[in-house]
């Protein structure tokens, strides 16, 4: 017994001192390890960190298809989430949402990344930059609220981390929307503490610096405090101008402009305006039109600035919206209208302009109250109810058309069959008829060219000495070449004087060598002049009927479709959908 108690205690104490040296040796080897662990778990961090940063400048790249985009960032947050850490989750999403074409998924994928990150201290991007996404989103999508409210966000983020590049970032944004939606005062304020920070800056950051000048511009422009806008125009255009900033240099110039015009400045505000012109995107040039109309417009050149008032109904119909404050080319159309007592001309503009309201009232509600005050016409308002009434009147007498409609359409179904068959054979012979039409415009018509050989003959039938024949052909021939015929409501009277003879002459010429009277000798040139033009010019291609009958010298569009299927046998509408058809098939 006391031999196995010696052994049991013998090789209890060998196990004892054993383990011992183990345990002391593990702790050493743990701590090892933890450190080790704690440096790669950083170093893979930071090559996170690394990533997203990269990730964020190539999606910039507009080279990269955004397919590739969305799997570079699907594999990024799927590491970012293998490593728990809620500030590359949220970098994750990020990513998905600056590369996503869906806007639905790009205010998901923000959420997202601003509910991961938001809690996290010391980070100069997040949640920040979420919110300012968010902001940038519902400001394109015209919720200008939300919009605010998520700049409102950003900047109470960036004061929890604070970064001043970012602080001032975001007051220029808030800025931006401030003057969208008419809060001049704290806009102008915004802009004029972010301007402070640039002066004051080690190193001015020169295009922002640029663009704050041009805001607060605008600003005063809007405002009437057109000293203060000039000034802002001076600087910024000698700061452009030394910094080849071209865009910027040409925004002040055609901001003096609207400036000038404010002023009463017209000659000089035309002058502006045009030099700026052709630098101004397709988005901002109706302002530049309404501005060209209303200078021209008050400085006795009405019929030219009406042109520019038109362009803006013609952006209208293409696009179905207008900038606000250019409703008021419509005043001017409509006072036009009724000065010259054309009431279809009336009826459509107010029409137009009770459309527009509707739209502004619907997608510009933050700012309405703002122009309805500026622009408030009493004398519009009564036209429109008497517009409205008209209306109402259409509408029941369409209401009953469409029961007797309905009524006749029973009937209409036994014959139907043969109006299908009709149809098909007018479409061939209308297909015919323009195939004949193309190919006219593009081959030289012998018969259009003025032939001055057989004058002898005719000249003893219409008891008109030959020379004068010649020479008022001759004179015809410079009025075709030269499109004088492009002029509205010209007349036989008119053309005799450029012809130097007198109108029954004229008008015998015109009937026995052109083989028509002035009147439709006129259409025709003018009818040609269209068809050769809107193959070859894709602004024709946009216009309306009204639009093209105007621009080529007819007083409304009913006259211009009458001529034109007097000449050709087609409906302009036909003829312009077949050349939309040609080129979209070419």
């Amino acid at each position: 017994m006391n031999t196995y108690y010696k052994y049991t205690s013998t090789s209890f104490s060998t196990i004892f001192v054993t383990n011992t040296t183990v345990f002391m040796k593990k702790p050493i080897l743990f701590t090892i390890l933890f450190f080790v662990g704690m440096i790669t778990v950083a170093q893979d961090k930071n090559a996170m960190l690394e990533e997203f940063a990269s990730l964020r400048k190539q999606f910039r790249n507009k080279e990269i298809k955004p397919e590739q985009k969305e799997i570079l960032a699907t594999k990024y947050l799927e590491k970012a989430k293998n490593t728990k850490d809620n500030r590359l989750i949220g970098g994750g999403f990020y990513l998905l949402a600056i590369q996503s074409l869906d806007v639905a998924k790009k205010h998901q994928y923000l959420d997202s990344a601003i509910s991961y990150t938001q809690h996290i201290k010391g980070d100069e991007i997040f949640p920040m930059q979420g919110y300012m996404n968010k902001a940038h989103q519902f400001f394109k999508a015209k919720k200008y609220q939300p919009a605010l409210d998520n700049y409102f966000l950003a900047a109470a983020a960036e004061k929890l981390n604070p970064n001043i590049k970012y602080k001032f970032a975001i007051k220029f944004n808030i800025g931006l929307l401030k003057r969208f939606l008419g809060e001049y005062e704290e806009a102008e304020k915004l802009f004029l503490e972010y301007k402070a920070y640039e002066e004051n800056a080690e190193k001015m950051f020169v295009s922002r610096y640029i663009q704050v000048l041009f805001q607060l511009s605008s600003i005063y422009y809007e405002t009437q405090q057109v000293s203060k806008s000039t000034e802002m125009n001076k600087k910024g255009i000698e700061l452009s101008k030394s910094s080849s900033n071209t865009f910027m240099y040409y925004s002040f110039i055609t901001n003096e402009g609207i400036n000038l015009n404010l002023k009463g400045e017209y000659k000089a505000s035309i002058d502006s305006l045009k030099k700026g012109y052709p630098y101004t995107n397709d988005v901002n040039r109706p302002v530049l039109d309404f501005y060209l109309g209303k200078s021209y417009y008050s400085s006795n050149k009405k019929e030219k600035g009406l042109l520019y008032f038109k362009k803006i109904d013609s952006v209208f119909n293409a696009t179905n919206n207008l900038f606000p404050p250019l409703r008021d080319s419509y005043v001017y159309l409509i006072d036009d209208a009724k000065q010259k007592n054309d009431k279809e001309q009336q009826l459509y503009y107010t029409n137009q302009l009770i459309k527009i309201d509707s739209i502004i009232h619907s997608e510009y509600k933050y700012i309405y109250k703002n122009i309805s005050k500026k622009y408030d016409i009493p004398s519009l308002m009564s036209n429109k109810e008497r517009l409205i009434n008209e209306l109402q009147e259409e509408n029941e007498l369409i209401g009953r058309e469409k029961k007797i409609i309905l009524m006749l359409s029973i009937l209409l179904i036994s014959i139907i069959v043969g109006i299908l068959f009709y149809y098909r054979a007018l479409k061939k012979k209308y297909e015919k008829r323009y195939n004949e039409i193309i190919q006219k415009s593009k081959a030289i018509i012998e018969e259009d060219k003025i032939v001055i050989k057989d004058t002898k003959a005719q000249v003893v039938s219409l008891e008109i000495d030959e020379e004068i024949v010649a020479e008022v052909l001759r004179k015809l021939e410079i009025f075709e070449r030269e499109e004088t015929y492009l002029i509205h409501q010209i007349s036989l009277k008119e053309v005799a004087k450029n012809a130097e003879t007198n109108s029954k002459y004229l008008s015998k010429i015109i009937n026995s060598h052109k083989h028509k009277n002035f009147s439709t000798y006129i259409n025709d040139l003018r009818i040609d002049y269209f068809i050769h033009h809107i193959q070859e010019d894709t602004k024709y291609q946009k216009y309306t009927i009204r639009a093209i009958a105007e621009e080529i010298g007819f007083s409304n569009p009913e006259g211009f479709s009458r001529a034109f299927q007097k000449k050709t046998g087609l409906k302009p509408s036909y003829f312009i959908r077949k050349i939309l058809e040609d080129q979209k098939n070419k």
